[in-house]
């Protein structure tokens, strides 16, 4: 392995929104989301307060902050082409739409000339699901675009792990739909509730239970939806739905652990590796033996690759499997190559606890556009007590049997770090 010298920058503390002392900041759910603009300049994270945006300056390695929206929906990623360089595609009020950051005032609104003129896409119209979103007062949760800025999924429901729809919106082709709890998806692209088709499933068994839906991703080329599903024993692995058909590769048994995506492959924690995998194939590619360095409690992952063909690193971030760091790899950011070199690269512990102080404690770091950096969420003020960073209240210590988070001040904050890879 490579270790690099890099940089880390403080990003927020207790007083970055001068309105609300002690706010928390962190990074979304999911490692793997896009955060920041084609150029690197800007990034958004999350807070108790919404979204918010910072501007960063690559020369001086400082970031400024610039406000915070309510608008959007904290499900969200920036455009990864360079047409979409201030644009932000996330749903709010159930419709998704394309939002255009204004640098004068900073300010988001949404794009008149989206979705071909219409400037929303509505998944309950009736070429979707047809009104069963007001009718059930169903909401819209976790989703991804894909690197060309033309597909995004999105979970359909009352809440996470009970979900029943995938929804896809395609720029050219319209809606497409998958219910979990029927086995069914719409048949073709804009056909409404009409005539859904059963899915098949590579292993020639369809679930006898209910789904409910966790976590919705693609892969970069928007080809294939990555896909969580809960309630359901004999799903207990990812799986794989070729959008526009009703194909599903149910047959990864060992996709279960978190993931990110490129063109059509895939990257995973199998047993004692990290590894590689072309979707609707069993043929995994170690990139990383594991079996000598400690345990951890948790790893998740992030790819910046957005150009197919190209191999950049993907990230892993690991959470330590106790409250102190013990040795090497533990509570790292490690690059990890898939171009059959093995080289990997330790960027730098992220000071998280691992879950100490609660799920938004956990090391998940997002990588910038052009993968010059990441953004991560510490609770390293955890780590710090009694030495002076505060909890925003002028109160150097915090406490730490409550739990820490984004959303609100008390226990031990959550910060955001940024990461300089090279």
């Amino acid at each position: 392995a490579a270790y690099n010298y890099n940089r880390i920058l403080r990003v927020t503390d207790g007083n970055t929104y001068s309105d609300f002392p002690g706010l928390s900041f962190g990074t979304g759910s999911s490692a793997e989301k896009n955060v920041s603009s084609y150029d690197e300049s800007l990034f958004i994270v999350h807070s108790g307060r919404g979204l918010c945006l910072f501007q960063f300056d690559s020369t001086n390695f400082s970031a400024t902050f610039r406000a915070c929206f309510n608008n959007l929906n904290a499900d969200f990623d920036f455009g990864y082409t360079p047409a979409d360089q201030y644009a932000i595609y996330a749903y709010s009020y159930s419709k998704l739409y394309r939002f255009i950051i204004n640098t004068a005032d900073w300010t988001v609104s949404p794009d008149p000339t989206f979705n071909n003129g219409l400037g929303y896409f509505d998944p309950d119209g009736p070429s979707c699901l047809n009104g069963q979103m007001a009718m059930n007062h169903w909401l819209v949760a976790a989703g991804a675009l894909s690197s060309d800025d033309s597909t995004v999924i999105a979970s359909i429901g009352p809440q996470q792990d009970v979900n029943p729809y995938f929804v896809v919106w395609n720029a050219q082709k319209g809606c497409e739909w998958m219910n979990v709890q029927t086995w069914q998806v719409s048949r073709g692209w804009n056909t409404g509730m009409s005539d859904p088709v059963n899915i098949a499933f590579a292993s020639g068994h369809t679930p006898a239970q209910k789904g409910g839906i966790h976590n919705a991703q693609l892969d970069r080329s928007g080809t294939y939806g990555v896909l969580t599903i809960h309630n359901v024993p004999s799903l207990t692995q990812k799986i794989f739905w070729t959008l526009g058909t009703n194909q599903v590769d149910d047959t990864c048994v060992t996709c279960m652990s978190h993931w990110a995506c490129d063109f059509g492959v895939c990257f995973w924690s199998v047993e004692k590796s990290l590894a590689q995998l072309p979707v609707w194939t069993n043929r995994f590619t170690p990139n990383m033996d594991l079996a000598a360095y400690p345990p951890q409690e948790d790893s998740h992952m992030a790819h910046a690759n957005a150009t197919e063909g190209v191999m950049l690193p993907y990230l892993v971030s690991w959470d330590p499997d106790a409250s102190t760091i013990s040795g090497p790899w533990q509570d790292e950011l490690v690059g990890v190559t898939w171009d059959g070199s093995h080289i990997s690269y330790r960027f730098n512990k992220t000071w998280s606890s691992g879950g100490l102080g609660g799920f938004n404690t956990t090391a998940r770091c997002s990588i910038s556009r052009q993968g010059n950096y990441a953004i991560c969420t510490s609770d390293y003020q955890l780590y710090n007590l009694n030495k002076g960073f505060g909890n925003g209240f002028n109160q150097d210590t915090c406490d730490s049997n409550l739990k820490g988070g984004i959303i609100g001040t008390n226990g031990c904050r959550t910060d955001v770090l940024l990461f300089e890879l090279r």
